[in-house]
């Protein structure tokens, strides 16, 4: 799987920038990949850290940034981390691939310090139909009052929630979920122009759209698709 990154680093820098991260400030990114924003975040001072579920992406992060540091972990799990940690988390289009994205965000709450910043970008639907939104939102409510059988959540692991489908994000209800758990949103930018450059070179290099994260998302025609950069903050 191709690791995504519209706008290259200019995304993670203007979130850095809203976050007000300084150097010093602790920070985990969770889906770290081969560990490009560990290490970016590193050459500007900040003592970053990351975690990935594939051994197979942090033996090249290693590779490719000797000393880096990155382990073994799940977003949906940061059992590893004590209350209060971070001063920032980072999920760059990852939490479009989480199994349980609702448990992901309370995770992140849990270890942010109070003040922390939580940093999103990923995947969303522009002018979503108002039907699609409520239907998602009618079955999320459905499976949600389900009794669950023995094994089921083994079997099916991934949890329906009414601000993701598809591996895209609908803004509002991912918002309301947000502020749900506590969090204040500082900023929601839309940063499709990223993407579309982002897409148009990966075609131009001979690779497609298919192989991209989130591919899923992809295949919805229906929807405009567009990228977009969300700071939220956990309250002091």
């Amino acid at each position: 799987m191709a690791v995504m990154r519209p706008g290259g680093f200019a995304i993670t820098d203007k979130a850095i920038e809203i976050a007000d991260l300084k150097k010093g400030d602790k920070v985990l990114d969770i889906g770290c990949g081969e560990g490009d924003t560990v290490a970016h975040l590193t050459e500007l001072g900040i003592e970053a850290e990351g975690i990935d579920m594939s051994l197979k992406m942090l033996n090249a992060a290693k590779e490719k940034y000797p000393g880096i540091n990155v382990k073994m972990g799940d977003g949906e799990f940061l059992d590893d981390y004590s209350s209060y940690t971070f001063d920032g988390i980072t999920m760059e289009c990852v939490l479009s691939l989480i199994n349980i994205p609702d448990e992901a965000l309370h995770e992140a709450w849990c270890v942010l310090k109070k003040g922390g910043k939580l940093i999103i970008s990923d995947l969303y639907y522009k002018d979503p139909d108002p039907m699609k939104m409520k239907a998602v939102k009618m079955e999320a409510q459905r499976l949600a009052m389900k009794p669950r059988k023995e094994g089921e959540c083994e079997e099916n692991p991934t949890r329906f929630v009414d601000f993701r489908v598809k591996g895209a994000f609908f803004e509002k209800p991912l918002i309301a979920q947000l502020k749900e758990i506590g969090y204040k949103i500082l900023a929601f930018e839309d940063r499709s122009i990223d993407l579309d450059n982002y897409a148009a070179q990966v075609l131009m290099d001979g690779g497609k759209l298919e192989d991209l994260c989130c591919d899923a998302a992809f295949s919805d025609k229906k929807n405009k698709l567009g990228y977009f950069l969300l700071v939220a903050q956990k309250p002091e």
